[in-house]
Order: structure tokens, then C-alpha cells, then sequence
């Protein structure tokens, strides 16, 4: 049997064969955060370890659902982590956990300046997209904030590991829709893309 041929094919061949992982309730951030490590041959924590270390907070009714879990009022940003606080941050988290990685934080909003880049960063670092969930996949809904790692590029599209249950892993989308929802959700909610290296 011979190898696969085509453009399909050298997509695959330049993934950085990430194993996608679902996430629990509200916890996108975490399965995140368990492929990168996972990737990178490091010690996993559960999602809810890496949650709570995160600032999770959930509605109340997800409360029996975890073991040890925030409830409470709905901040700002959303239910989920609350990675926008120092003492919840990804950096913050990396530090108690002995983790030798950094996160920084770009808030990119044009189509462009997003594809350079990535192709100047995807092949050696991580990195975790954080958008408007409704506009990028056209949901009805109230809006809600969510990421995915970023798998590949190729042209104006984006290949993203998606953690949600019920919807594929691998999502093809377009620069052009990410940096709308990118736009959509915010700075001050760290919508942008969080690089680890």
C-alpha cells in the first residue's frame, strides 16, 4: 500500500500530533493545558487540579459534578477559569506546579499580522487561541468565551483542537472569522492567543 499523497497529507505530516482531550463543565482552559503538557512529556494534573489552581468557578448546578470547585456570582468574563488574575494566571499556575514553561499573552485582531504570526511561532511554541465561541461557529446563544489549541496552518485557515464533548476535535476555521471573534470578545477578557514556550 502506498503513502498517502496530496495536500491532505502534508497537512498531517506537519501536525504537531497533539492527543485532543475532552473537557469537563467549563473547564476548556485545563484540557488545554493537559495537551500542551501531555505534548511536551510533562507531568499531567487533572482538569479539575489545574482548574481550581486556575480560578474556576462554575453556576452552582455544575457543583456535584466536581470535587473541589468555586460557585458562586458569574464574573465578568464568564463561567470558567478566571485567567485574567494574577494569582489565577497560567504563569502563576506553571510557577507553583515547578512547570518549566511561560505564557505570554498577544491580542492580534487582523487576519494578516494573525498569519505571520503564527507561522513565525506554531512550529516551535504552543499555543492556545481564546475567542467568541457563538461568532466563530455561528451559534445562536449568549455569547461565551472559549480556546482551543492551535493545531496547523495552512493558507487563511487554522486547524484547532477543539476540547468541547459534542463537537469534532479537529475544526477547520478561517483567519478571517477567528480574528472577528478574537475582536468580538475582547482584550480585557484575554481573547488573543496565548503563546507557551
Amino acid at each position: 500500500m502506498g503513502m498517502p499523497k496530496g495536500r491532505f497529507f502534508g497537512r498531517i505530516c506537519n501536525m504537531k500530533k497533539y492527543i485532543p482531550i475532552t473537557e469537563q463543565p467549563y473547564c476548556c482552559v485545563p484540557a488545554c493545558i493537559q495537551m500542551l503538557l501531555l505534548r511536551r512529556k510533562l507531568p499531567l494534573k487533572s482538569q479539575e487540579e489545574i482548574g481550581h489552581d486556575l480560578g474556576l468557578i462554575v453556576p452552582q448546578k455544575y457543583r456535584a459534578l466536581f470535587r473541589k470547585v468555586r460557585t458562586g456570582k458569574k464574573p465578568k468574563s464568564g463561567w470558567g477559569t478566571q485567567t485574567g488574575k494574577w494569582i489565577y494566571s497560567v504563569n502563576n499556575f506553571f510557577k507553583k506546579s515547578k512547570i518549566n514553561l511561560k505564557e505570554e499573552f498577544f491580542f492580534l485582531t487582523k487576519p494578516k499580522e494573525i498569519k505571520e504570526f503564527l507561522k513565525e511561532n506554531l512550529a516551535k511554541k504552543d499555543i492556545i487561541a481564546c475567542f467568541n465561541y457563538q461568532r466563530l461557529y455561528n451559534k445562536a446563544g449568549d455569547a461565551t468565551g472559549h480556546v482551543s489549541i492551535i493545531e496547523s496552518i495552512e493558507e487563511n485557515y487554522l486547524t484547532l483542537i477543539d476540547p468541547v464533548y459534542d463537537v469534532p476535535k479537529y475544526r477547520r476555521v478561517s483567519l478571517k472569522k477567528l480574528a472577528e471573534a478574537i475582536q468580538l470578545h475582547g482584550k480585557e477578557k484575554r481573547a488573543g492567543f496565548w503563546v507557551i514556550s
